[in-house]
């Protein structure tokens, strides 16, 4: 595992993500930054979460390749 030095990570409202031990999808419906605590929090079709506990759906991963062996790599 190698040290991270830099995180982007682009979240939109509409945007369907995986959420729950199931990965079900939900939608992206509100997006608050709480100047107090730093936080970031998101409200979704499924209840509301803190950031980064959820998974991306496969169509919103921006550097899908397109070799279909890859996604079992």
């Amino acid at each position: 595992m190698s040290t991270l030095r830099n995180l982007n990570l682009n979240l939109e409202l509409g945007q369907t993500i995986l959420v729950g031990q199931r990965n079900e999808p939900a939608t992206i419906t509100k997006i608050e930054f709480h100047e107090k605590s730093g936080e970031v929090s998101i409200n979704t079709t499924k209840g509301p979460r803190k950031v980064l506990t959820f998974r991306l759906a496969e169509e919103a991963c921006s550097g899908a390749s397109t070799n279909p062996a890859d996604k079992y790599r």
